[in-house]
């Protein structure tokens, strides 16, 4: 393998150098262009190369069904050496535009073969990239080892354009796919290792749950799937978990105890400087969200999500995330019915009884069943029963998880 895990390359990766090129393939006429603004067009991109270069060109951007362009496309010269004198253009200024020049070159059939881009697709989530790891750097890594590595995504905030820390990783190729997701776990990428799991691919269908992110290339769903954790599928919930402490913690199935239908995360350790809107960029990626709440002065949110599948990922894959300046701990929040109005939540029963196993305990400390709540009355004796409350309650205790 090029790259030892626990090692950083010694290459700089803000200055990593094309996979590929006319040396390995004299025939090479396109090239991939990225990190393209929503506006730019085949007309506009046109026009960039015809200013820069001196070239005519036929361009495709790659445009997805849903959020439109795609954030990338593919320019085919009428030579090689057209194609590579063009290649010398990446990382100079883009006439016209704030952006800078991405290129590298095409991999597979260039533009012929992408002209319906209609094949199937399969695609990874990584994670735990750092700010200064650019699609173009990404992508670049990614195509060194799997020629079928198509496209990269790094998800941004809206406000100000700084990575979010994670993207999507697209094949065309399943087995590459296989690979990229044991070969390239733990790799650096920039100054930090990466931390990968599956994505569901595009040409499986929606499965009910939203996109990964509005905007850019289509990830395939861009959801991370379930992680192996020791062998055992599972997604961590509560607030650090027991064993070797912080981070992604491997927990049993959160269907077991909570309800199939709940779609509400619970975000603690929350900064008292984060907005609503900065905490609803921060999950947009994973599906459609319903609704973002902070309680004032509480030091926790809420973030309902359409579709349960996205509240998992989102649970699984932003656990210990920092947002501002502390580190998130997620977990199950408390259910909603379809009108939107706070319900009492009632947990599954207990699971049986094991020698050596713990029982399920109420007393201080976690409730293994979920302890956050967002709306309504709490599950259990809470005094005189009663219609369920307002959904945005009015007093919120964080020792305890409700209202």
């Amino acid at each position: 393998m090029a790259f030892q895990n626990g090692t950083p390359p010694a290459t700089d990766m803000s200055a990593v150098a094309p996979p590929s090129g006319p040396t390995q393939d004299q025939a090479k006429t396109t090239l991939w262009m990225g990190e393209l603004e929503p506006w730019m067009d085949e007309n506009f991109i046109k026009g960039v190369f015809l200013s820069a270069a001196g070239e005519t060109v036929n361009v495709k951007v790659i445009r997805d069904k849903n959020s439109g362009n795609a954030g990338y496309c593919f320019v085919e010269f009428s030579t090689p050496d057209a194609a590579t004198k063009a290649l010398g253009l990446n990382g100079t200024p883009v006439p016209n535009s704030s952006r800078q020049f991405k290129l590298n070159w095409a991999s597979g059939g260039g533009l012929v073969d992408r002209r319906d881009d209609r094949g199937p697709e399969y695609s990874i989530f990584v994670g735990d990239l750092g700010p200064e790891v650019n699609e173009y750097v990404l992508v670049s890594l990614f195509q060194a080892r799997f020629p079928s590595c198509k496209s990269a995504k790094i998800m941004t905030d809206a406000m100000s354009g700084q990575s979010r820390g994670y993207g999507f990783v697209r094949f065309s190729d399943e087995n590459d796919q296989q690979r990229a997701l044991v070969e390239m776990q733990g790799v650096y990428c920039g100054n930090r290792p990466m931390r990968i799991s599956t994505a569901t691919p595009k040409n499986r269908g929606n499965h009910g749950f939203g996109h990964a992110h509005q905007g850019g290339a289509m990830m395939g769903g861009g959801l991370p799937q379930q992680q192996m954790w020791g062998g055992v599928q599972g997604f961590p919930y509560g607030g650090g978990g027991g064993g070797g402490g912080g981070g992604f913690n491997p927990a049993t199935q959160m269907n077991q105890f909570t309800d199939p239908n709940n779609t509400t995360v619970f975000v603690g350790g929350l900064s008292g400087y984060v907005t609503e809107d900065e905490l609803r960029s921060f999950f947009q990626g994973f599906g459609e969200i319903t609704y973002v709440k902070i309680p004032p002065g509480k030091g926790c949110g809420f973030v309902q999500f359409v579709h349960r599948h996205a509240a998992e990922m989102a649970i699984n894959q932003m656990q210990g995330y920092p947002i501002g300046n502390s580190r998130v701990r997620l977990s199950w929040g408390r259910s909603q019915n379809n009108s939107g109005v706070g319900t009492p939540y009632r947990p599954a029963p207990p699971p049986p009884h094991y020698m050596g196993m713990p029982g399920p305990t109420h007393g201080p400390g976690p409730n293994p069943y979920g302890s956050h709540h967002f709306g309504g009355p709490a599950a259990g004796p809470q005094g005189p029963s009663g219609p369920p409350g307002p959904a945005v309650p009015p007093q919120f205790e964080e020792t305890t998880g409700h209202y």
